[in-house]
């Protein structure tokens, strides 16, 4: 027997009655700190995962389950299958989120969300456990209002994206079963703006090198020793400043032989899309009389999206409360580059650590060391599937979509595209520019999540057509 047909309409006003309800559930699954950083809770990671399979099961999708592999933190795995003929959507977010960073900075406690101005502010209200929720939500106002969906879906949400998905190969060699899908939908993106949709068809790589500087057995006294004896902070810092040309290109010797530079097409749609300098520099937070950094022969958008880049996230030394006048035996740092199109990441961080280790300042010991790759991901955003995208997008938000890169990396996408043999990946998200992912004081724009989930609900309807 066939199931009833899903009505558009009906779902597009349940999204709107049940709206506050999934408001409460977001700041319910935001209260649960599930980072998935080593030195954090464990079992936090876990609370969330039976979090969303307990959501899961309460709006009606079958076969839940919390997916594992050894040492790994849980996925939870759902499904509605009911729509013979019609095709299958994988919709894939994650509920692991980062680290809350610095408690001072916070106006208000990481994990217990306020809203404020029309915002959820909260670890995780964005990235990304308010991304997948838009999946749920809609999901759930179709079989809540009619009983049944216009096509199939599958849920895949992770808890190992933020750290790399390091084991996401293994994962899918064990659950490649569950897995097929017509299309991917992932809901972990930024949009445009506030209020304009977009639809991602890049994303920058990741690779991350620990390097450290030794000179000492031990920390010696500064004013006994100082002059004669090299400072590991310093060098280190020397090292780190090396990296840089004048041109705000790197210095990496053999980096930028692979690096490709989009096809004219693709440059002139990225040099279309507007720049307010004066709003990109307010939204980043960026200190009056700072300037801009990067390579000045390419736009903002490309450099955010189609240049390398290098980042220090992390530096060890000696913390300030507790010095004293010392030389210190070593100093610590933590790496992290942005790949491109058609680098490979695993061979830039090697040339990043040739060009860090090679002719160590003074003979000290400098070693360093691969901690992450992450592949980059470039596809043709054309075809039947981005079509709907694009139209439901523009229902949903009342805008045309952009189409636009994205600076930052998902480890899911590549493996998973090369494992479903080129099944078209849809790339959306609820992230804004204002909205802090990563730092403190996360938020959401609840006006445009709601348009999120009035989106996903059209996009439903778009990729069944001609085929439930």
């Amino acid at each position: 027997m066939r199931p009833p047909r899903a009505n558009l309409q009906e779902a597009l006003r349940r999204i709107d009655a049940q709206f506050d309800e999934f408001k409460g559930i977001l700041a319910k699954l935001a209260r649960i700190p599930s980072v998935s950083a080593d030195g954090f809770p464990k079992a936090e990671v876990r609370r969330s995962a039976d979090g969303f399979a307990d959501l899961l099961r309460s709006v009606g999708i079958h076969n839940v389950r919390i997916l594992e592999v050894p040492g790994v933190h849980p996925y939870v795995y759902g499904d509605w299958r009911e729509r013979p003929g019609a095709p299958t959507l994988l919709l894939y977010g994650h509920h692991d989120v980062v680290p809350p960073g610095r408690p001072a900075e916070w106006r208000s406690p990481p994990f217990e969300p306020v809203e404020r101005n029309g915002r959820l502010f909260g670890r995780g209200t964005a990235d990304d456990k308010g991304g997948i929720l838009v999946h749920v939500a809609a999901v759930a106002a179709y079989l809540r209002s009619s009983g049944s969906l216009p096509c199939n879906v599958r849920f895949l949400i992770e808890g190992e994206e933020e750290v790399g998905s390091g084991h996401l190969g293994q994962f899918l060699k064990t659950y490649k079963e569950m897995m097929s899908a017509d299309a991917v939908v992932l809901s972990d993106t930024s949009n445009f703006d506030t209020g304009v949709p977009a639809l991602t068809y890049r994303l920058r790589g990741l690779c991350q090198v620990d390097v450290e500087v030794r000179s000492l057995e031990r920390p010696v006294h500064s004013g006994q020793r100082g002059g004669p004896i090299p400072d590991p902070v310093q060098i280190l810092c020397r090292l780190i400043a090396d990296l840089a040309r004048k041109d705000g290109s790197l210095n990496v010797p053999g980096l930028y032989r692979r690096v490709a530079r989009p096809a004219p097409r693709e440059r002139a749609r990225l040099r279309r899309l507007p720049f307010d300098e004066h709003r990109f520099r307010r939204d980043a937070g960026l200190l009056k009389g700072v300037r801009l950094a990067g390579e000045k022969a390419y736009s903002v958008h490309e450099r955010l999206w189609t240049r390398p880049s290098l980042t220090v996230i992390a530096f060890e030394a000696q913390s300030i409360l507790g010095s004293s006048n010392q030389i210190l035996d070593s100093a610590r740092a933590r790496l992290s580059m942005r790949t491109v199109p058609n680098m490979d990441s695993r061979e830039a961080a090697e040339q990043l650590i040739r060009k860090l280790t090679d002719k160590p300042p003074f003979g000290t010991r400098v070693e360093a060391r691969v901690v992450r790759s992450t592949p980059w991901w470039i596809t043709n955003p054309q075809g039947p599937a981005f079509d709907a995208a694009r139209r439901a997008l523009k229902a949903g938000f009342g805008r045309e979509p952009a189409l636009m890169g994205a600076g930052g990396s998902i480890g899911f996408v590549q493996p998973f595209s090369d494992f479903l043999r080129g099944a078209p990946c849809l790339l959306t998200g609820v992230e804004d520019p204002a909205c802090n992912a990563h730092s403190e004081n996360e938020s959401l724009h609840l006006g445009d999540w709601r348009k999120c989930m009035r989106a996903a609900a059209y996009l439903y309807d778009e990729l069944s057509k001609g085929r439930a």
